[in-house]
């Protein structure tokens, strides 16, 4: 087994179950808070630390800090890098201290800008909105202390990814995920049909939100005995704003930090139209719709991507141009092999697998996170292509050329979302997907613009064959979903069952060809 498979299975199994416990999470709050007015209140709360860490600091954490420390690593040896290394380091803690009290402090704003668009709904009651907004700025100042773990967890897996250790990072979160269940299920019990009027105050709501947060220190503790040993000592509290590494952050880091402004424009955008758009629960059905889609790319592409990283800054900064555009091409390739299939049945399969996880195996009604994981799908296999271009140009620091596409990407979120999603989910999530789709198209004319094309992974007969197989995985799971008229309980279940097993067989039966050929095989085997 070689160095980067080992790699990859270790990432991809922790990944896996790192997922299937969060995955188990969200059924969990699914069901112990629904799709309710306090539902999107927690999740609306939830999604602002992860919001602002990334605009504060955290995208620029994942964009430069692993390309810049592997750099002086490599160019100055241990002992200097290690002195840049902790400047970095302690600056990130700084800023990271400032914006988690900032956010403390700012909490009924911020909760007030992500609600600004309720005047969407006419029929939503304003009483409630209030206390909805109450509860969300109680949740989001017991959330403000997970900016300040985020950034802690961030730091903590780019030194391990230096020193190649990456099982703790990708089974900590376990540990996150059971904690939080635990702490719902005790909500559970001790409030077992809440509202947003009828927790505000208690001391029940207050332990729910402090223990969501207790849940990311618990992670944090796991990475520690992997944190001792890792040869990591040499880091310390030192700040030298003049060093060479702290220079190519900020250089390289004003890109990104455009970046994440731009992300954060559009999610904002995204979730306030979505909060305005009304009914059912609307800021949940995108929260879980997307805890979904995100499944296979987390589980699969990010490990992938995570297991390369490394290697890629290697070869474009010695300047191997062929091993490093063959390495990306490879990513890509197992990537989409993966995806394609997985998002065609997802397109097909979205209301029952929602129905049946998340509304106690009631498919007799349309869905909204039905709705939003079918549209989230379609436009999967091109949020994926984007991220691999993206941790491409990553590799070569090209700060700009990332700028450009996120801002292509989210400003046609924006668009789209303003034209066609103010009183339609389904809409509103469409614009995610097209703009996925379209700036990945972009993405590959930027890359063979750096003379680092990967676009022949497209035009490969591998490629053909596995377009040919998803599509017929996806028309062979409709047709067998269609033959059967269950929408209930054990019924539904079997008869999702049955059509995603006739998906996966129909796709195996026509990607057979490829799996015997040896490029393929060169593949799963991790000689990439």
């Amino acid at each position: 087994m070689s160095t980067l498979q080992r790699r990859v299975v270790t990432l991809a199994s922790g990944t896996m179950i790192s997922r299937v416990s969060g995955l188990l999470r969200t059924l969990v709050l699914a069901y112990v808070l629904g799709f309710t007015p306090l539902a999107d209140g927690f999740n609306l709360a939830n999604t602002i630390p992860n919001s602002l860490y990334d605009l504060v600091i955290g995208g620029v954490i994942g964009a430069t800090f692993l390309s810049v420390f592997v750099q002086r690593i490599t160019l100055d040896g241990e002992r200097k890098a290690w002195r840049s290394i902790s400047s970095v380091v302690t600056l990130a803690l700084l800023v990271l201290a400032v914006a988690t009290l900032l956010t403390w402090i700012f909490a009924p704003y911020i909760v007030d800008a992500m609600t600004a668009f309720n005047h969407l709904d006419p029929h939503r009651d304003v009483v409630v909105l209030q206390n909805q907004r109450e509860v969300a700025t109680t949740f989001l100042r017991w959330f403000a202390p997970q900016v300040f773990l985020y950034g802690i967890l961030s730091l903590s897996g780019v030194l391990l990814q230096i020193r190649n250790k990456f099982g703790a990072v990708s089974y900590a979160p376990i540990v996150n995920n059971v904690v939080a269940i635990a702490v719902l299920i005790w909500f559970h019990i001790a409030v077992p049909s809440p509202t947003v009027t009828s927790v505000l105050g208690t001391r029940e709501l207050t332990l729910l939100a402090l223990g969501t947060t207790v849940g990311i220190l618990a992670q944090f503790f796991v990475l520690v005995p992997s944190l001792t040993t890792s040869r990591l000592g040499r880091v310390r509290f030192r700040l030298d704003m003049r060093d060479e590494a702290v220079r190519a952050v900020l250089r390289l880091g004003g890109w990104t930090i455009l970046v994440v402004i731009v992300n954060q424009v559009a999610l904002y955008f995204v979730l306030a139209l979505a909060f305005g758009v009304g009914g059912s629960g609307p800021v949940s059905a995108y929260t879980y719709g997307w805890a979904f889609m995100q499944m296979p790319f987390a589980v699969v592409v990010a490990s992938v991507l995570q297991a390369v990283n490394t290697d890629l800054i290697a070869l474009f900064t010695s300047d191997d141009r062929h091993g490093y555009r063959e390495r990306l091409m490879d990513a890509l390739r197992t990537s989409l092999t993966i995806v394609m299939p997985i998002a065609a049945l997802m397109v097909i399969l979205a209301q029952p697998t929602v129905a049946l996880l998340l509304n106690h195996g009631d498919g007799s009604v349309k869905l909204e996170a039905g709705v939003v994981l079918a549209v989230l799908a379609t436009g999967l296999p091109g949020y994926t292509v984007f991220q691999v271009i993206i941790r491409g140009l990553q590799a070569q620091q090209r700060g700009l050329d990332i700028f450009g596409l996120y801002a292509f990407q989210n400003l046609g979120t924006v668009i789209l979302a303003a034209t066609m999603g103010r009183h339609s989910l389904g809409a509103l999530i469409s614009a995610i997907s097209i703009s996925y789709t379209l700036a990945a198209v972009a993405g590959l004319g930027v890359m063979h613009s750096r003379q680092t094309s990967v676009g022949a992974v497209f035009l490969e007969p591998h490629f053909r064959r596995l377009l040919l197989a998803s599509v017929a995985s996806a028309l062979t799971a409709a047709v067998a979903h269609s033959f059967m008229g269950s929408t209930n309980g054990l019924g539904l279940a079997v008869r999702t069952g049955i059509a995603t097993a006739t998906g996966l067989v129909t796709f195996l039966f026509f990607f057979r060809h490829a799996l015997r050929k040896s490029d393929f095989r060169a593949l799963v085997r991790g000689k990439v």
